[in-house]
């Protein structure tokens, strides 16, 4: 699958992972981190929909990351991106 991050209004980055059945996009985020870029920020905390910590853009939708399922949007990629309000301090993290 692949999934598109904004990373910052000038930048975007493109990553290629490996797609598991019932992956959420926070587990896409995760396989990111670990196996392609240890410099993507990104934050949660229960991975049980509760804390709303993960919440952020998918594919132009705002929802939770940890209890959405990892699909491709309309151009065929997911595509993540912050909130658009409040200050982003890096990548998918917003100011709490």
């Amino acid at each position: 699958m692949e999934v598109e991050i904004k990373r910052s209004e000038r930048e975007t980055a493109c990553y290629d992972i490996d797609f598991k059945p019932g992956m959420t996009v926070l587990d896409a985020v995760e396989e990111i981190y670990k196996n392609h870029d240890p410099t993507i920020a990104y934050r949660y905390s229960c991975r049980t929909g509760l804390c709303a910590t993960c919440n952020m853009m998918i594919n132009n939708r705002p929802g939770l990351s940890c209890m959405t399922l990892a699909e491709p949007g309309e151009n065929g990629k997911l595509m993540i991106a912050p909130m658009p309000r409040g200050e982003t301090i890096k990548d998918l993290v917003k100011e709490m």
